[in-house]
């Protein structure tokens, strides 16, 4: 049998790197785990925003995806007043609500660029 030696089993390595490395890996633990809690901290306040069943914000991917749909029906609905005119008050309620999706667009793309770059495939919620 071929026994395979791993850099950190060798004889060699002095305790001084063994703990060295172990603080390193804990550090970036600790990264890590405080990045995962900003990302769902986010996802959640954008599901305080949906307006939808509780059932329905059980995960990150629910609630992304009903955030989607229900920005994409505010945004239809301002179209629609558009088109049909309105009055002063409807204008400022329109400007109101773009300002909101554009900010909520924004920080989905955030979301969804930090997912990505961290090799979290959105689909894979637990």
């Amino acid at each position: 049998p071929i026994t395979v030696i791993m850099p950190e089993m060798t004889e060699n390595e002095t305790p001084t790197k063994k703990q060295h490395r172990k603080k390193n890996r804990e550090t970036h633990n600790a990264v890590e785990r405080h990045r995962k809690k900003k990302i769902n901290a986010g996802i959640n306040r954008i599901g305080e925003l949906i307006p939808c069943s509780p059932a329905l914000k059980q995960s990150k991917n629910m609630i992304l995806d009903q955030a989607f749909k229900y920005i994409t029906e505010l945004k239809r609905q301002n179209d629609e007043l558009l088109l049909n005119g309105g009055n002063n008050e409807q204008a400022e309620e329109i400007k109101k609500l773009r300002k909101q999706l554009e900010e909520i667009q924004k920080e989905n793309g955030r979301y969804i660029e930090l997912l990505k770059a961290n090799d979290i495939c959105l689909y894979d919620d637990p």
